[in-house]
């Protein structure tokens, strides 16, 4: 009876700790912050099909709180990609939570089963071999349930694992998923798989799709889901932005984990360093306090150096065509590849060739720069040299309007002095013939009747043209009295006034007077003379 209680009392000690181990380390298990952005092959081996060179990375997680059995993790992950078809991969993880110490070694192998490039499906496998062993340095030997615990589960034990994994990338998006615990067998009959099945997410998966913000900054949300059949789904959303391939800044939040931050460098040119800190879920044991994540990626030459070489004088060749002369402008990526395309160039040791490529490299800029200077130069004189031709042409043009306007402008005084001409010599004209024509009966001065169509044109010349003055002068032949013909001249002068002012001339417009004998214009000793003599003359005033 004695020894069924005992073992009674065991198998709850038992139930009740992996119960609290369990429970202390839900959220610990599942991928590291690292895993999403900078060491893929963590989570899903298929991805890393989609990279271009070898990566090595190191990740390290802790609270550095002091509280002893907060759980730590450690990470080493390496990845190569087989001409952008099949990808292998390694990992050896390390996870103290609580009672129990687990390191984990993982192989993997990824394969594109359609597409080219970036882009395209790929599935892959990874095989995992757990040890787990209890911690030291939580297990107290002279706690009587510690030494229960050790005696159930023993001092270690093992687990193999199968994991499935796919991924799918077009342009900026990308997606993948993983079954982590495809298989999960113990290879030593003991519990320590059933804190394995506990601990590791029954499935993952996530979206991705990157945008360029302008050519130096690039933004990559992130949204995921993580699955336990212990606990249920626990969301993953946060996003990176990316400055030049050089600084970058992640936030975000993870179920059980709380707010995330972190910063990135890339402090040389394959080495970049990752800090990220959880801040907790304060209501849960072990996670209240946060957590410290360090990470440093390695990239690695790329295996085929021809391709290096090539891609890099493609990018020796955009430096040139786009006139760029300062270094900063080029991220570390292209950098790298244009080393490498100069160390294909050279001759000698590593040394030598690493020193005369990063000459070579310098050089190029100095030679944009200069080609750059010289081609804006020659743009300047160029704009200077259209300016001047412009001005020049502009001033023809405007001399040429000028000689056109003043062309135009004689061409129109003439035309209106022929027309002033034209009309003088009409008006002369008109006032002559009336001169010529108007007469009176002997010795009186009423106007006879061949005047009056003579003395209607000179009406109508006079209405039509209100700015004209006339001025009538009466004569007379040389018979009779000297005084009575200076009347009769007077008298006859009056009358062709009235005849036109009844005509609907102005009388403001009009002046008469008589000279009698004066002025004549035949000789008085003929009859011929004398008629000509009897006239009224009409001029203009000026």
């Amino acid at each position: 009876m004695q020894k069924q209680m005992k073992n009674l009392r065991n198998i709850f000690i038992l139930a009740f700790t992996l119960a609290l181990i369990a429970n202390s380390a839900k959220a610990q298990q599942v991928p590291l912050f690292n895993q999403y952005y900078y060491s893929g092959s963590l989570a899903y081996p298929s991805g890393t099909v989609f990279q271009e060179n070898r990566y090595v990375s190191f990740v390290y997680r802790d609270q550095f709180g002091g509280l002893v059995g907060s759980p730590k993790n450690f990470a080493l992950a390496y990845n190569s990609s087989v001409k952008n078809r099949v990808a292998f991969s390694s990992n050896i993880t390390t996870a103290d939570i609580g009672f129990t110490s687990q390191v984990k070694v993982s192989g993997g192998i990824g394969y594109k089963l359609f597409g080219e490039g970036k882009d395209g499906f790929s599935v892959g496998s990874q095989m995992s071999l757990s040890f787990f062993s209890l911690n030291e340095d939580r297990v107290n030997p002279e706690n009587p349930v510690d030494n229960v615990l050790a005696d159930l589960l023993g001092q270690s034990g093992t687990a193999l694992s199968f994991d499935f994994s796919a991924s799918y990338r077009k342009g900026n998006f990308g997606a993948d998923v993983a079954l982590p615990t495809v298989i999960n067998e113990s290879l030593s009959d003991d519990a320590y798989t059933r804190i394995n099945d506990d601990n590791l997410p029954d499935f993952i998966g996530g979206v991705r799709y990157n945008f360029s913000i302008n050519p130096d900054l690039n933004f990559t949300p992130y949204g995921g889901v993580r699955m336990r059949k212990t606990i249920g789904a626990e969301l993953d959303v946060m996003g990176e932005l990316n400055f030049k391939d050089k600084f970058r800044a992640t936030l975000g939040y993870r179920d059980n984990f709380g707010v995330s931050a972190g910063l990135g460098v890339q402090i040389f040119s394959k080495i970049l360093f990752t800090y990220n800190y959880d801040f907790g879920q304060k209501n849960a044991p072990f996670l209240a306090d946060g957590f410290n994540e360090f990470g440093l990626h390695l990239k690695l030459d790329t295996k085929v150096v021809e391709d290096c070489a090539l891609t890099g004088e493609k990018v020796v060749n955009y430096i040139v065509d786009q006139g760029i002369f300062d270094e900063d402008l080029v991220n570390m990526e292209d950098k790298e590849k244009a080393l490498c395309y100069f160390r294909s160039l050279e001759e000698g040791n590593r040394r030598e060739k690493n020193l005369n490529a990063e000459a070579a490299y310098q050089a190029l800029f100095a030679k944009v720069k200069a080609a750059e200077l010289a081609k804006l130069e020659s743009e300047r004189l160029a704009k200077l040299q259209a300016e001047q031709a412009e001005a020049e042409r502009l001033e023809k043009q405007r001399e040429a309007a000028e000689m056109e306007r003043l062309r135009l402008q004689e061409l129109e005084r003439l035309a209106k002095e022929a027309a002033r001409q034209k009309a003088e010599a009409k008006i002369n004209e008109i006032l002559m013939m009336a001169t010529e024509e108007i007469s009176f009966t002997s010795g009186s001065s009423t106007l006879v009747e061949s005047s009056i169509v003579s003395l209607d044109e000179v009406a109508k010349l006079l209405i039509d043209n209100s700015q004209l003055k006339l001025a009538m002068s009466g004569y007379t032949d040389n018979s009779g009295d000297a005084a009575s013909n200076l009347e009769l001249s007077k008298r006859r002068a009056e009358a062709v006034k009235a005849y036109l002012i009844e005509k609907g001339v102005s009388e403001n417009r009009l002046t008469a007077k008589g000279f009698g004998i004066d002025n004549p214009r035949a000789d008085n000793t003929t009859k011929e003379g004398r008629a000509q003599n009897r006239r009224v003359e009409l001029t203009i005033i000026k």
